[in-house]
Order: structure tokens, then C-alpha cells, then sequence
């Protein structure tokens, strides 16, 4: 596996977005550091990086080899002249400004010369739903001629929507732009033809400080309209013979939030980058359909003249319009969607079942459990720092050591190699270590951390029973041994107990309490908005926690409850503990396998419960889609699961995830890869929900409240 292409961002407008669009590229790219002003906003950045801030060119390793990401924003350069400096220098580049004719020709020009590869992105065709519009549009050109486009955009749009309709169409060329009709409200008619097919298009004409992405498309033909109502928005088929739009993909591709539909784009772009990297003649192509881009925006703008500034509009309050337009429509039934629970409901439910609504006087029942959780975070960090100091893995005052060396110099088994690399990206979180060049340096100790004696007061401010402490403890005071898989987590785990109520005693606290109660309540107002018994399929049932909370919340409705899990042993003691309630049945279930050859056909839930399981999944996206395929239309998905990892978890809990000796490590073959870590973020999770036709709806507890520092949360999502 090759290192990837190094890649150094040039600007100050770059954000967490760019970084998880680098991360889900499997290491195409190599990010080594960042060229900005020196100001706090590049320093913020380049230190959630982990990677070197340069203010000049000079100190930037740049040459052949090298690749480089052109912000249009921050830097203090214009782009063309810091894309023909940095190709000069050898080094590839990605602009994401639209450029002049002559400015580009300069970049081509200055790229021959030094015979690097150059791209200017173009993120807006690359969106999920521009994907689709264009995918459409060459299956209609296929059938029928186009006899018409459409369009609507802003003035800092329209080279976006320009290539948008040249790949629609086929082709740019010939084009006409004929004499401009202005409007109101800063709004410009244009009419003309792209590649000899008639075309109207409509621009607001404006100067914004906002940088506004807003591209509406109709193409028609005599067999129907294909429209696209926005790059982020749905892709419409409307038949001339039907008279009423279809959406293309149907409610298996709904439309994706702004933030998930930019971060796919961006990692397409850089996908297309990397292309170009490897194999600069194949960009031969890209370049003349941005100089053909160039030459016809141009036209356009000329033809509109000097943009008008925009002027104060009178504020028409959405919420107005939206009134109106419920009460225009009152005599309807009320929809399904109406009736979906609220997060707001969902969490106060959930805290009404665990008591947390029930204070002392002048007491916050969650007030203390950030500071509990601190502890213990600061107690398992101190234990981490001292085995590397104990074992001679990090010396105080040393030389620094890749990850590699100090997995070598603590004896730690190969399996657990990703479980060290979490330690030491835990401990620079926190200044312990420094990270220069992938290598690490002692930095400073823990003042005042506490230590295992500790434990007891903090674990059980926060609602777990004593066992849990003990563990903790003795995990704490044998990390070396556990580490080099001299002893198992699993010994410390059950000692001389080998029952299955153990493992429930170590999940009881305040946070899966509460989580347990929230989704619990989702799943009793699913049967109260059902007319028959209610169909559940519970994944990964485990020791019973999660149907325990639920059976209490059905108490005695009619149901058809399925407790699944991978393990014979689980599946029967739940046989045994819930077999008494009527419709309960058991059977083993690999989230990882076709769920039709295991028994579970399609549409066969109106609930799925999955509790603490889905990141077990080797792919969370053929998980989510096996999940769609089981669940009745308009189902409902009700999960919980480790949004993070904590320093808690990471010296104790996190050792049953290390794979069995020469297995993968969970999460090899999906969004993880590479990363080593094993949950999967909010935003990932809603992601790979749109991704598998779901809608999220919410995610408790929010980043606001107390219970949020576990992070541990519910989500909650409906099938399309």
C-alpha cells in the first residue's frame, strides 16, 4: 500500500468538511501540512490537523511529488498567481476558484511547463443530486432530442451551472447569447441557445457577501420535463403523458442534507485529483472544457453587465408562509410524518422513565456527570502515560518514535496495535505527547489526575454498580499484561462469574438507562399508531437490556417481538428470561449476513432495535441497507451506539473490539478503514442513514446536555 500523494492546502479556507473528505479516500492523499496568513483561524485549523502551518512558500517542502489544494479564500494571493507559482515549482494543483480565460491559459500554460498536473474543481456537478440530474439527462438524450433548457442561478453561479448544462447536453458548442431582459429585483433575463438547443436563463444579478450556490434546470422534450431543483435538491421526471412529477430515485434516494451532499462532492473531486496526479495526460480533455467554460462565461457576464448591489429586502418570516399554507390545507389527512415522536418528546420521555426529572431542591440531577466522566477520563490518561514511561516506550526528555516503535518497545500483541494508536492519539488530544512528522515526543505528565483508587466514587456518580470499578481497577493496574495479551479482558470481566447477568451488570449506569427508556418510548408509540400487533426485530440483543425497557414500555400490547443476536448463547437465555412474554421468539442473526437467507424477509419489521451493536458491522452502509430491505415502508430504526471513543473505554472496554489474530479490525471495508477507530460519528451515521434510503430524524442526547460526554446516543430514523 503506498503512503499517498502528499497534499498541502493553500489557504485559510479549509474546514473540518475538507478533512473528512481527505479521510474517506483511503489514503489517496497524504496531508502534511497547510499555507495560510498567519492568523488564529489557520492555527485553529492547522492544529485540529495535526499539520504544519507555513506562511511562506519557501518553507513549504513543495516540487514534483507534491500536491496542492488552492483555496479561494484566506491566503492573501490570488489564486492564479499562487496555482502558477506552485505549478512552477512542479507541484500539482486543485483551484477552486472560477478562473479568468487568460488566468487559466497561464495555469495550463505554466502546468505544461512543468509538466504537472492541474485541475480547477468543479464541485457543484459532482453533488449526489447533480449526479442524478446528469445521469437522467443522458439516458433522455439516448431516447429523444431536447428541445428546450431552463435555468435559474446567481451571478458567482453561473460556471457551475454552464458545466452542469454542457454535460447535461452533451456539449457546450455552438452557443448564442442574445440581449438581455432586466427585471425587478435584480433579476436578468437571458435568452440564446447551448449546442443549438434554445435556451432561457434567468440570473439574479447581484452582489452578495454570501457565497450563494442556488442552480435551478428544466430540460424538456416532447416526451416530458427532467428538472433539478437545486445541487443539493431532487431530480424530478415529469412525463407529458402523466402530468405529474416522479422523483427519480424514489424515496430509496432522498434529497441529502447541504453538509453530507458537499462532502461527498469534495471527496469526488479530489478522487478526480488524484487521477490527474497519477496520470497528468488524461487532464488533456478537462482543460479544454474549462477554457470552452471560460470563453462562454464571459459571454454570459458581458452580456449582464455590471452586477447591481443588492439591495434590503423586506424579511417575510417563513414561519408565516408555512402557517398559511397548513391552514390552506387543513381538510387534509394528517400524513404519517406528522405523527412521528419529536426529540424534544423523545428526551423527556427518557427522563421521566429513569427518574432524572425528579430533583432535590435546588439540584441538578446531571449536573455532576460531566465532571465524573473528567475523572475518569483523567485517571485512565495518568495509567496510559506511566506504562509508556514504565516500559521504556516514551522516555521523558527523549528522542521522539513512530507509533510502530513504541508498539514494539510495549511487547503488544499485532491485534492490538490499533487499541496503542488510540492511546497515543488520546494522549497528544491532551498534551501529554506532541505529534511531529508521525512520530511522538513526552510532552508533560498529568497534574492532579487521581489515580485507581479513584475509580470507585467516580463510577458510581455515575450510576454503575461497584463490579464495574473493580474492573476498571484491575484493568488499570495490569494494562501491560493485557496489552501483550498475556491476560484477557474477558478474565478481569467475569472472574469466577460466567452468567450472562454479569455482562448486564456492567451496562447498567445513568446514560444506557436513559437511552434504553428514550427508545423504549419510540417503540410504544409505534404500536399506539399501529392497527395490528406490532412487528419488532430486536439485532444484537445481547444480555437483554434493550428488551427489557421495551417489553415494560409494550406492557401487554400485541406483538410480534424478534430477539436476534449472533451468539446461541445469548438467543437462549433470552429464551428463558422473555420467553413467558406472548409473541416473543428467538434466533440467531449475523448483522454481516444477508438477512433474507437468515430468515428475516423483506418488509417484515415496522421496528428495528439495534442496542450498542451496529458498530460490529464490517460495513455499516450493507448493515443499513440489509436493516431498509427488513423494515416495512415508512419502518422505523431505532439505534444506540459510541459516537467516540473515551480514555474510560480505551483502557478497559475497548480490548473485546481488538480482533481474534490475523482477523480484520471491525470497520475495515467501510468509512473506518484505514483510521482505526471503530464507532462511527453523528454526521457519519446520518450519512450512511440517507445513504441506505433512511430519513434521520434526531439524535439524543444533544452535544448541550450532560449526558452527551459518555458519547453514547440514540438515533432515530424512519424508512423513506
Amino acid at each position: 500500500m503506498t503512503a499517498g500523494i502528499p497534499l498541502v492546502l493553500c489557504g485559510a479556507g479549509f474546514g473540518p468538511l475538507h478533512l473528512a473528505a481527505l479521510q474517506r479516500l483511503n489514503g489517496r492523499f497524504r496531508l502534511i501540512g497547510q499555507l495560510a496568513d498567519d492568523s488564529d483561524g489557520a492555527r485553529r485549523f492547522a492544529d485540529q490537523a495535526r499539520m504544519a502551518l507555513w506562511t511562506r512558500p519557501d518553507q513549504a517542502p513543495l516540487g514534483a511529488g507534491v500536491s496542492c489544494w488552492v483555496s479561494a479564500t484566506g491566503h492573501g494571493v490570488p489564486v492564479t498567481e499562487r496555482a502558477v507559482e506552485l505549478l512552477g515549482r512542479g507541484s500539482a494543483v486543485l483551484a477552486e476558484a472560477p478562473l479568468e480565460h487568460d488566468e487559466l491559459a497561464a495555469c495550463l500554460r505554466q502546468a505544461r511547463l512543468g509538466r504537472a498536473a492541474f485541475r480547477v474543481a468543479a464541485v457543484a456537478s459532482a453533488t449526489p443530486a447533480s449526479r442524478r440530474f446528469l445521469g437522467a439527462a443522458q439516458a433522455l438524450r439516448a431516447r429523444t432530442p431536447i428541445g428546450y433548457v431552463a435555468a435559474t442561478c446567481t451571478r458567482a453561479s453561473v460556471q457551475a451551472l454552464l458545466r452542469l448544462l454542457g454535460d447535461a447536453l452533451g456539449a457546450l458548442r455552438p452557443w448564442q447569447v442574445r440581449e438581455p431582459t432586466p427585471l425587478g429585483s435584480g433579476l436578468v433575463v437571458l435568452g440564446g441557445s447551448l449546442a443549438g438547443v434554445p435556451i432561457v436563463l434567468r440570473v439574479r444579478n447581484e452582489v452578495s457577501s454570501e457565497a450563494q450556490m442556488v442552480i435551478e434546470i428544466a430540460m424538456g422534450s416532447d416526451a416530458g420535463e427532467l428538472r433539478l431543483t437545486g445541487v443539493h435538491g431532487d431530480v424530478l421526471w415529469t412525463a407529458r403523458s402523466a402530468g405529474s412529477g416522479v422523483l427519480l430515485g424514489g424515496t430509496d434516494a432522498p434529497a441529502e442534507r447541504e453538509t453530507m451532499s458537499w462532502l461527498r462532492a469534495t471527496r469526488g473531486e479530489l478522487a478526480a485529483f488524484a487521477n490527474a496526479v497519477e496520470s497528468p495526460g488524461a487532464a488533456v480533455s478537462e482543460a479544454q472544457v474549462q477554457l470552452t467554460l471560460c470563453r462562454l462565461r464571459h459571454d454570459i457576464l458581458a452580456a449582464l453587465g455590471s452586477a447591481t448591489a443588492r439591495p434590503d429586502a423586506e424579511a417575510v418570516p417563513a414561519a408565516d408562509l408555512a402557517a398559511a399554507a397548513v391552514e390552506a390545507a387543513a381538510d387534509d389527512a394528517e400524513g404519517e410524518a406528522h405523527r412521528v415522536p419529536t426529540g424534544d418528546e423523545t428526551h423527556e420521555a427518557g427522563l421521566r422513565l429513569t427518574r432524572l426529572l425528579e430533583p432535590a431542591p435546588g439540584r441538578d440531577p446531571l449536573a455532576h456527570l460531566p465532571g465524573a466522566m473528567q475523572r475518569l477520563e483523567a485517571i485512565s490518561l495518568r495509567a496510559l502515560g506511566e506504562l509508556l514511561v514504565a516500559s521504556g516506550a516514551v522516555h521523558p526528555g527523549g528522542e521522539a518514535r513512530t507509533a510502530e516503535e513504541i508498539v514494539c518497545a510495549l511487547g503488544a500483541a499485532p491485534r492490538h496495535a490499533w487499541l496503542v494508536r488510540r492511546w497515543l492519539a488520546a494522549l497528544c488530544d491532551h498534551g501529554v505527547l506532541s505529534n511531529v512528522g508521525d512520530k511522538y515526543v513526552w510532552r508533560r505528565a498529568l497534574r492532579d489526575a487521581g489515580a485507581a483508587a479513584d475509580l470507585p466514587d467516580a463510577y458510581a456518580s455515575l450510576g454503575f454498580p461497584p463490579a464495574m470499578a473493580e474492573v476498571h481497577q484491575a484493568a488499570l493496574l495490569r494494562l501491560h499484561a493485557l496489552v501483550r495479551d498475556e491476560l484477557s479482558i474477558q478474565q478481569l470481566l467475569f472472574r469466577e462469574r460466567q452468567d450472562l447477568s454479569a455482562i448486564a451488570a456492567y451496562q447498567d449506569n445513568v446514560f444506557t438507562a436513559y437511552l434504553s427508556a428514550a427508545g423504549a418510548h419510540l417503540v410504544r408509540r409505534c404500536a399506539e399508531l399501529r392497527h395490528r400487533p406490532l412487528r419488532v426485530l430486536e439485532l444484537g440483543g445481547g444480555a437483554g437490556l434493550t428488551t427489557t425497557a421495551a417489553l415494560r414500555a409494550l406492557d401487554g400490547a400485541p406483538v410480534d417481538y424478534l430477539f436476534t443476536d449472533i451468539a446461541r448463547a445469548f438467543t437462549a437465555a433470552a429464551q428463558e428470561r422473555f420467553g413467558r412474554h406472548r409473541g416473543v421468539r428467538t434466533a440467531v442473526l449475523d448483522i454481516n449476513v444477508d438477512f433474507t437467507a437468515q430468515g428475516v424477509e423483506p418488509h417484515a419489521a415496522d421496528v428495528v432495535l439495534a442496542g450498542n451493536v451496529l458498530h460490529n458491522a464490517a460495513h455499516t452502509g450493507r448493515t443499513l441497507r440489509r436493516i431498509r430491505r427488513a423494515l416495512a415502508p415508512g419502518g422505523w430504526l431505532i439505534f444506540t451506539d459510541s459516537t467516540r471513543e473515551n480514555c474510560a473505554i480505551l483502557t478497559a472496554m475497548q480490548f473485546l473490539l481488538s480482533p481474534p489474530a490475523g482477523s480484520p479490525l471491525l470497520g475495515s471495508e467501510d468509512r473506518r478503514a484505514g483510521t482505526d477507530q471503530v464507532f462511527v460519528d453523528a454526521p457519519g451515521w446520518n450519512e450512511e442513514l440517507l445513504a441506505a434510503a433512511f430519513v434521520p430524524r434526531f439524535v439524543l442526547p444533544s452535544l448541550e446536555s450532560p449526558l452527551a460526554v459518555a458519547g453514547q446516543h440514540l438515533f432515530f430514523a424512519t424508512a423513506g
